[in-house]
């Protein structure tokens, strides 16, 4: 098994966990205004695994929904109707579906770039698979799962989560927020 201080990305100093979970929470009010309806969760997710203690990821991961809905209804003007809520309820189930798959590979996963990749992939693939079964029982637009709309997705997350991982490995640089030396697993 792989241990998180074995990761590229080390984990955050427990002292600093907070701080991160308010860096990812920011990151999801900025790309939510910048994204609007395609909000990056699984990059949000992903670094939040790899990086963050369980608990604190879980709620980084709740705090960055929370704040996504928020910037929605209070500043993008989402409708308020029982779609609408519905379908944002969808999405933070799905952002949590994507920190657990991410946590999980993280758990058994033996290989530095199949961890870090598939930690990823796995989160991008429970997302979008939660969205999609969802639309068996909510109002869904005919191409909002074609393989154009889904690869804008994944190419949104995939430069979101180069962007954390670059703003985490600055952080490590200046050591600010990051272990300086690998320690225990966090769990």
């Amino acid at each position: 098994m792989l241990e998180r201080n074995q990761l590229p990305l080390r984990p955050v100093a427990p002292g600093f966990a907070v701080a991160w979970v308010v860096v990812i929470s920011g990151a999801s009010v900025a790309l939510s205004l910048l994204f609007a309806c395609i909000t990056p969760f699984v990059a949000l997710a992903a670094v939040s695994a790899v990086i963050l203690p369980r608990r604190m990821a879980v709620t980084a991961v709740l705090l960055g929904w929370l704040a996504n809905q928020m910037v929605g209804y209070l500043v993008l003007g989402y409708p308020q109707t029982w779609d609408s809520y519905a379908w944002g309820l969808a999405i933070g189930i799905a952002a949590f579906a994507c920190l657990a798959a991410a946590l999980l590979v993280l758990r058994h996963s033996t290989d530095l770039t199949v961890t870090m990749v598939g930690a990823f992939m796995a989160g991008f693939v429970a997302y979008e698979g939660v969205l999609f079964a969802a639309t068996a029982v909510l109002p869904s637009g005919e191409g909002a799962f074609s393989a154009a709309v889904v690869a804008d997705v994944l190419l949104i997350n995939s430069l979101a989560a180069i962007g954390l991982i670059c703003l985490h490995a600055g952080a490590a640089a200046g050591r600010a927020l990051v272990a300086r030396q690998p320690g225990p697993v966090l769990s």
